[in-house]
C-alpha cells in the first residue's frame, strides 16, 4: 500500500488531516497533552520537524503516517490511498488505546497464539492476525507467535509442554549461532539450536539442527530451501508441575 502513494501525495494528505485535528480540538496550541510537541512525540519526532511538514519542507514518513492513523483514527484507506474521509470509517481510539500507541504498548494484543500443525501448514501465516488467538505480555514489543512444544528433544532447556514465544525474523538474516530457533520446513516445525554449514565456495547453504537433549536425539542437516519461515525463540513459558 505505501508503494502505491507518493511522498508528496502523502504529506498533502497529512496537512489536511492535521487542520482537521485542530478544528476537533485534539491539537491545542499551550496544551500539555495535545500540543504540537505532544502531537510530533506521538509520532516520534520533533515539532520544528512537524511545521517543515506543514509547510512543504520536508515529507512526513510512511512510518508516522501509519503511527498517526493508529493513535488519531484516521482511516488508513484515506491517508495512503485517498479513499474515502479520513475519520468515516474509524472512530478515535478511547484514551487507554491513545495512551498504549503513544507509549509504544501493543495495543491490541501483540502475541499470536497458534498450534504446531497449524503454523506448519499453509494456512496460517506469521501476519495474519485478525482470526487468531492472541495475548501480550509487559515489555515484549512486535509481532510474536507463540505455541506449545511437543517432546522432548530440547530438554531440559524446553519440556515437553512448554509455550514458546518467537519473533519472526528474514530468512536472509544473521542467524546467532547456537541460539534456539522455531524452523519452519513445508511440512513441520523444528525448535532447535542452529548452525550455519557452507559449501567449499564459502557459501551458507545448510542449516544443521542440534537437540539440547543429545543422548536421545541426533543432529541432522536440512537445506536452505527447505526453510520457509524462520523464528527466534525469546521466551518459554513453563505451567506448574
Amino acid at each position: 500500500m505505501h508503494s502505491k502513494v507518493s511522498r508528496l501525495e502523502l504529506n498533502r494528505r497529512f496537512k489536511l488531516v492535521y487542520e482537521e485535528l485542530e478544528s476537533r480540538g485534539e491539537i491545542k496550541k499551550n496544551h500539555r497533552q495535545k500540543s504540537k510537541s505532544a502531537f510530533a512525540s506521538n509520532l516520534g519526532t520533533k515539532s520544528h520537524i512537524i511545521s517543515l511538514y506543514l509547510k512543504g519542507e520536508r515529507k512526513i514518513t510512511y512510518e508516522q503516517a501509519k503511527k498517526m492513523c493508529q493513535i488519531y483514527g484516521i482511516s488508513e484507506a484515506y491517508m495512503f490511498q485517498g479513499i474515502g474521509e479520513p475519520f468515516s470509517t474509524t472512530k478515535l481510539p478511547n484514551p487507554e488505546k491513545r495512551l498504549c500507541l503513544a507509549l509504544g504498548i501493543d495495543f491490541p494484543p501483540n502475541i499470536l497464539f497458534t498450534n504446531v500443525e497449524a503454523f506448519a501448514s499453509n494456512t496460517i501465516g506469521v501476519d495474519l492476525w485478525e482470526e487468531n488467538e492472541r495475548f501480550r505480555i509487559p515489555g515484549m514489543k512486535g509481532d510474536l507467535v507463540a505455541f506449545y512444544i511437543n517432546g522432548a528433544s530440547m530438554a531440559p532447556t524446553i519440556d515437553a509442554g512448554d509455550m514458546v514465544i518467537c519473533t519472526p525474523i528474514a530468512l536472509n538474516s544473521n542467524l546467532e549461532e547456537d541460539e534456539v530457533y522455531a524452523v519452519v520446513s513445508n511440512s513441520c516445525v523444528w525448535v532447535k539450536r542452529v548452525q550455519k554449514c557452507y559449501d567449499r565456495h564459502g557459501l551458507w547453504t545448510h542449516l544443521r539442527l542440534i537437540s539440547d537433549n543429545r543422548d536421545e536425539f541426533d543432529p541432522f542437516i536440512i537445506e536452505n530451501s527447505e526453510v520457509r519461515r524462520l523464528l527466534k525463540v525469546t521466551r518459554r513459558i513453563t505451567g506448574l508441575r
